[in-house]
C-alpha cells in the first residue's frame, strides 16, 4: 500500500539543458477535438459555441496597435479562478453523458469515462515544462473515480504572496494579451474587431479534446483563441470539429534585451511549443510590443518549426509528462480511495515533485454533484 506522503520519482536530469536529446518521441495520437462550451462573463458554463471568434487577418489591423486602450475599464477574473476550471470540463461531461458515459464491467452500477486521465491543457503544459523550469513551484490535486484520474491546479502559498504583490502596473501588463485578442478576432467571418468595448477576461471559449500518449487515454480542455476560416462553422458537427484550424495569439517584446532573447528561447518558447502541440495548432501569431504596450509589429511562428534550435527537448519534455502520469496511476491505484486526493507540489529549485494524500471533505476536487450523475440508474 502506497504511503500517504513521499515523492515521485520522475527524469529530472535525463536531458542536459542544450545538448542532443537522443530517445525518441513518444507515441501520442493526433490530439482530436471532440466538442466545445462557453464560459461566460459571469463565470457560468454554457453548452454552446457563443464565446467562439475568428481570426481577423491576414491583412492585419493597421499599427500600431495600443494594448493600454480602455484598460481601466477591464473585468478581470478574480483570484483563484484555476481551482474551478476542472468543474467546467465536469459540466461538458454531464451535458455530454449519453456519448461518454459507459457502464463499467466491473460495476455495472456505476458509469464510468473511457479514459484515463481527464484535466487542464494548461495542467499537461506545465507538467512538460517543469524539467527545465527554475525557481517554479506548481501544485496539483489528483482524485481516482470509477477509473479515471481526475487533476486540478491550485496555487501554492507563495504564488497567493506573489499575487497579492501584483502592482497595477503588472496587472496591466497581464491584460495587454487580452486586448492583443480583441485587435485580431471577430465574432463572425468577414466582420470586424470590436475594440471599443471593455475586455472581460471571465468569458472564455473552451474545446475539448481527447488523445493517447504511450498507452494513456487523455481527456482535456483548452481556452482557445481564435478559428482561422473564411465562412461560419458549424461547431456541432464533429466532422467539422475535428478539421479546425485553431489559432494562438500571443504577444511579446519587439526589441529583446540579450536576456529576454535568451528567456525566449530557453523558456517562452517551450511554452509556447507545448501549448500548442497538446491541441494541433500549427500556427501563432505575436503581436511584438513595446514596453509602453504599443504593438509595432505581428510575426508569424510556425509551431513546428519552433523548437529548432532550442536548448529543450520536445521529446525530453512529453516523456517527462508520460513518467509522471505514470507514477501518478500508480500511486493512486494502490491507495484505492476514492475519496482520497493526491497533492503534487513540484519544486524546481530542489528537483522533486513530493506528494501528500489529503483525506478531508474540503480538499475534494469532485463535487457531489459530479459523483451523482456516475451512478448507474
Amino acid at each position: 500500500m502506497a504511503s500517504d506522503v513521499g515523492s515521485i520519482r520522475l527524469p529530472w536530469h535525463q536531458h542536459r539543458f542544450g545538448e542532443q536529446f537522443c530517445q525518441p518521441f513518444p507515441n501520442m495520437s493526433r490530439p482530436k477535438c471532440i466538442g466545445c462550451c462557453s464560459i461566460t462573463g459571469n463565470r457560468d458554463y454554457a453548452d454552446d459555441a457563443r464565446n467562439s471568434s475568428y481570426l481577423f487577418g491576414p491583412p492585419f489591423p493597421d499599427l500600431p496597435l495600443d494594448l493600454n486602450a480602455g484598460i481601466a475599464d477591464v473585468i478581470r477574473k478574480q483570484a483563484g479562478h484555476e481551482q474551478k476550471d476542472l468543474e467546467f470540463v465536469l459540466r461538458y461531461i454531464e451535458h455530454h453523458k449519453a456519448e461518454l458515459l459507459r457502464p463499467r464491467k466491473s460495476q455495472p452500477e456505476t458509469l464510468g469515462l473511457r479514459t484515463h486521465f481527464v484535466t487542464l491543457r494548461g495542467i499537461l503544459r506545465q507538467i512538460m515544462c517543469m524539467q527545465y523550469g527554475r525557481n517554479c513551484e506548481f501544485r496539483i490535486n489528483a482524485t481516482l473515480l470509477n477509473g479515471t484520474i481526475y487533476m486540478a491546479k491550485e496555487e501554492t502559498e507563495t504564488q497567493k504572496v506573489r499575487n497579492e504583490k501584483m502592482t497595477a502596473k503588472d496587472w496591466d501588463m497581464c491584460s495587454w494579451g487580452f486586448k492583443f485578442e480583441q485587435y485580431l478576432t471577430c465574432d463572425h467571418p468577414q466582420s470586424k474587431p470590436v475594440t471599443d468595448v471593455p475586455v472581460n477576461e471571465c468569458e472564455e471559449f473552451m474545446a475539448m479534446f481527447s488523445s493517447q500518449l504511450s498507452g494513456i487515454d487523455l481527456l482535456y480542455g483548452a481556452e482557445m483563441d481564435c478559428v482561422a476560416s473564411q465562412v461560419p462553422v458549424d461547431f456541432k458537427d464533429p466532422n467539422v470539429l475535428d478539421s479546425l484550424k485553431f489559432v494562438e495569439l500571443k504577444t511579446s517584446a519587439i526589441d529583446k534585451t540579450g536576456g529576454q532573447k535568451r528567456s525566449f528561447d530557453n523558456f517562452k518558447s517551450a511554452n509556447w511549443w507545448s501549448q500548442s502541440f497538446l491541441v494541433n495548432i500549427e500556427t501563432i501569431f505575436a503581436g511584438l510590443r513595446d514596453h509602453r504596450g504599443m504593438v509595432h509589429d505581428i510575426q508569424e511562428y510556425n509551431v513546428s518549426q519552433l523548437a529548432r534550435n532550442k536548448p529543450w527537448s520536445p521529446s525530453a519534455m512529453t516523456l517527462f509528462l508520460v513518467q509522471f502520469l505514470n507514477q501518478l496511476m500508480g500511486l493512486l491505484q494502490a491507495i484505492n480511495d476514492p475519496h482520497a486526493v493526491i497533492q503534487v507540489d513540484f519544486n524546481t529549485n530542489f528537483k522533486v515533485a513530493s506528494y501528500k494524500v489529503l483525506r478531508g471533505e474540503k480538499d475534494q476536487i469532485l463535487p457531489d454533484w459530479y459523483r451523482d450523475i456516475l451512478k448507474a440508474g
